[in-house]
């Protein structure tokens, strides 16, 4: 039995069920998908939600869907019909946006209302504000889970959690972080099947192309590095190099500019101006003909509001400097915390952030934010349990599995170095898309041609796939070594490379994938075999009549 536990002391709510063919951990949309489809195939199932709510980021701010320039050729089974029944909804709300009928947009309100639906009609027990505490195995087979309110045995259990944690506390093996890049000559086939080109740390970038001093007193290191940055490394990080980083967390925001459906951003309890100081210099610095403004503050319509000459909009991180926060003792090292700890650093996110769009409205120094912002607030009748503010952590990326199949960059971008995937499950169809992973002080040329520290980002990779092409997601990415564990599946934090991953990791992609792995559980629970010894005919057969595009 593993001994990292994730939850509480067991509380004073009814027990779970101690038994179901197939248990999904996390109710995300790919464990929706899951469990629905698991469900859909006869089978007994049990989702656990360590939350109250279910959807995930889905439902929780991530309103403006990333499809990618082909993803409504692919997003398909259970997926599409999410969307077709949030766009039914949204066009009898009169708040869909036009044109209706391709839209991918979607209030966080209507998510929660179509993935309660569709888990109630499909016969899924939902048990909420379960955390697991450990997993017990005879072998490679896991037998029970040991959560805060109490135990349950299955046939198949599926992780759909953002972090990982059954796969972890299960004794599968994980990486965190960015790979080291490999460089291979051009004849050793082997070797470039392995190699990912954009694999490792990234190049340094100037926020907005300035120069910014990384002191508290500018020129002075000794004074400590300003709030978020961290001192110069020593040595100094190659581009390539690996390390155990991973890209900034956040929030997604569903904010709105209509004032009879708006909370005004005010200023938190725990405000502390310092906290931006980069920002300020930043907006302090850059020329006049950019829009700082539209850079650190730029929500993206996604309906209609109560008044239709209003909106509300997903308010995502710009790739600059925004909402997204990194640093050591929060999203670095977040994922193999305690849950409390993991509480207490959310709770230092939900604090930055709300102080950052009351700065943005009464820093002086951050004038140039403050109209702009001031027409915005978090919207009155979204997460009213919880005063506008979501409740999903936006973890982006946390453990990701290592199992029978490793996809990497060049399954992705479909270059000729690995053979073709015969066993799709799913099609990805987004960019490469990784935020920075660190704010630091490094040396650089300055305008007067010194040569002296200044705040620099890193970890920025965007990279678009040739032809923005749709490539396929094999099983074996869902299914840890039989070795591992013989009746697991893991369509969240799958087998994938760093960067492979900053693609698949949409959530589009992760319901086709829970589905995927819902239907291979009914199978395994049907055949009494591992997941692993699934037949791929037989799985394939039946995604292609649940809808799923595999070519």
């Amino acid at each position: 039995m593993a001994t990292t536990d994730y939850g509480a002391q067991p509380d004073s709510r009814p027990a779970i069920a101690s038994r179901a063919e197939v248990v999904v951990f996390g109710a995300t949309p790919g464990g929706i998908a899951a469990a629905v489809s698991a469900a859909r195939a006869g089978r007994k199932v049990l989702l656990l939600e360590p939350g109250s709510w279910v959807g995930g980021m889905m439902s929780g701010g991530l309103s403006n869907t990333d499809t990618g320039q082909r993803g409504a050729e692919v997003i398909s089974g259970l997926a599409g019909e999410f969307f077709r029944r949030a766009r039914a909804i949204e066009q009898t709300r009169g708040a869909c946006l036009e044109p209706c009928a391709s839209s991918f947009l979607f209030e966080p309100q209507v998510a929660t209302q179509v993935f309660e639906s569709m888990l109630r009609e499909a016969g899924v027990t939902v048990e909420r504000a379960v955390h697991l505490r450990d997993v017990e195995k005879n072998g490679t087979a896991i037998t029970r889970l040991l959560t805060s309110r109490g135990d349950v045995r299955a046939d198949v259990f599926i992780d759909a959690s953002y972090e990982g944690d059954l796969m972890k506390l299960a004794a599968v093996p994980f990486r965190i972080g960015r790979e080291p890049r490999q460089m291979a000559g051009a004849s050793d086939a082997a070797a470039l099947a392995a190699q990912e080109d954009d694999a490792g740390v990234q190049r340094r970038q100037l926020p907005l192309n300035v120069h910014i001093d990384p002191y508290r007193v500018p020129g002075d290191a000794s004074s400590g590095t300003i709030a978020f940055v961290e001192p110069r490394p020593d040595p100094m990080p190659d581009v390539g190099d690996g390390d155990s980083r991973v890209t900034a967390y956040t929030y997604r925001l569903c904010v709105t500019d209509d004032p009879t459906n708006r909370i005004l951003f005010t200023r938190p309890e725990r405000y502390t101006p310092s906290d931006y100081e980069l920002h300020a210099r930043v907006a302090a610095t850059v020329p006049a003909d950019v829009d700082i403004a539209r850079n650190m503050f730029n929500p993206a319509r996604v309906a209609r509001s109560r008044d239709k000459n209003f909106f509300k909009y997903d308010l995502n991180s710009s790739l600059t400097l925004s909402t997204d926060l990194t640093g050591d003792g929060l999203n670095q090292g977040y994922v193999d915390q305690s849950q409390a700890r993991r509480e207490q650093i959310q709770r230092i996110y939900r604090d930055y952030i709300q102080g950052w769009f009351y700065a943005m409205q009464t820093e002086p120094r951050l004038k140039v934010l403050h109209a702009r912002v001031s027409q915005f607030g978090y919207c009155a009748d979204e997460f009213t349990d919880n005063g506008g503010f979501p409740h999903q952590f936006y973890v982006r990326v946390a453990r990701r599995m290592v199992g029978d199949y490793v996809m990497n960059e060049n399954d992705v971008m479909q270059n000729g170095r690995r053979p073709k995937i015969s066993d799709p499950v799913a099609l990805g169809s987004y960019s490469l898309a990784a935020h920075h992973h660190r704010y630091l002080a490094a040396p650089v040329e300055w305008p007067n041609g010194q040569r002296k520290d200044a705040v620099m980002l890193e970890g920025l990779l965007i990279g678009r796939i040739p032809n923005d092409a749709p490539y396929p997601i094999s099983y074996r990415a869902l299914t840890p070594r039989e070795t591992d564990a013989r009746n697991l599946l893991n369509p969240v934090t799958l087998s994938a490379t760093h960067v492979a991953y900053s693609s698949i990791r949409m959530e589009p992609t992760f319901m086709m994938l829970g589905e995927a792995a819902g239907i291979a559980a009914s199978l395994s629970v049907e055949s009494k075999s591992s997941v692993q010894a699934v037949s791929y005919a037989a799985l394939r057969s039946r995604l292609v009549k649940a809808g799923l595009r595999l070519e």
